[in-house]
């Protein structure tokens, strides 16, 4: 018997992911599901697309495409602080073939975080792509937030930057082993942490997806604030210029793909120990929205500030 849509929604995803939260009473199958938010918490929900030969090089594997997608939209509920529950998945695929791999990443994504799919739509198309939207709770008045830099703070790091964009070279240029790919190809939100810096009190925070300048410069703009940034403060940033030469800047400020957490906090906040790094400070002068870096004491110019969908 020929698999038809319904079929093929059924067999791909609906419970194929054995993760439950109570949080969701109806969940996929129906027309929209029903949720109940616990007592004196909020929802943080995003939601981000996809696409093979943009967001995943047209080689990649469709199973490791699906893992990546979940990981990157997850990342931001980690850069908010909250507590992941579930996902809706929005699926256009070129055949059945494609939708059956697909799914099979997006399974073990699920599990691997322990989110729920409540939903989503499979579609017939001519470019595989996958839309990813999750939902989580936090304390009320408790989300980390891109407006809430304040101006003496230090600026920290959770995770490393540039190694992800390092691997995709190396993967458009065969290479499948290296470091450097792996940190492209599986992608790690760092939720737990982002969790734990919410606990610390820390309210300002943003995941890096579009490189550390340009992310860097949304928590200067949306706070009114001026940073300023120290490459050579960057974890494993030695490592990064042994492998990347030159190129090291470029990487580490415009590569993207990282799902790094940039935060401002208090230098001396003790539950920062052993997961993040001071990499610069927020200034009480300068204009606001900018981001100075600097290296080895020097003012780096002139460094791609990430990457932009739309630029000509």
């Amino acid at each position: 018997m020929r698999e038809g849509e319904f079929e093929l929604i059924q067999h791909c995803f609906a419970g194929k992911a054995q993760v439950r939260h109570p949080s969701v009473l109806l969940g996929i199958g129906d027309d929209a599901s029903i949720h109940a938010l616990p007592a004196g918490q909020e929802w943080v929900v995003s939601t981000d697309t996809s696409v093979q030969g943009v967001h995943w090089p047209e080689d990649m594997p469709l199973q490791t495409a699906g893992k990546r997608a979940v990981a990157s939209a997850l990342s931001d509920l980690a850069a908010m602080g909250a507590e992941a529950v579930c996902a809706w998945l929005n699926v256009i695929c070129s055949g059945r073939q494609q939708v059956h791999a697909m799914a099979e990443g997006v399974t073990h994504a699920l599990e691997t975080f322990g989110v729920m799919l409540a939903g989503g739509d499979t579609v017939h198309g001519p470019v595989n792509s996958i839309s990813v939207t999750v939902a989580g709770y936090l304390p009320a008045g408790t989300a980390m937030r891109r407006d809430q830099v304040r101006a003496g703070q230090c600026l920290w790091l959770c995770g490393r930057v540039g190694f992800a964009a390092l691997g995709l070279q190396q993967w458009l240029q065969g290479e499948r082993n290296s470091a450097g790919v792996d940190a492209f190809v599986n992608i790690q939100p760092l939720l737990y942490a982002g969790k734990r810096l919410r606990e610390a009190g820390v309210r300002s925070c943003i995941d890096i997806s579009d490189g550390l300048l340009q992310d860097a410069g949304h928590l200067a703009r949306a706070s009114r604030v001026a940073l300023e940034l120290h490459l050579d403060a960057l974890p494993a940033w030695n490592l990064l210029r042994q492998q990347a030469g030159e190129r090291a800047a470029e990487l580490a400020l415009g590569g993207g793909e990282d799902y790094a957490l940039l935060f401002a906090a208090p230098k001396d906040l003790p539950a920062l120990e052993g997961i993040a790094v001071p990499i610069g400070r927020s200034l009480s002068r300068g204009e606001e929205g900018t981001v100075q870096v600097y290296c080895d004491g020097r003012i780096i110019e002139s460094v791609d500030a990430g990457y932009d969908h739309f630029a000509e």
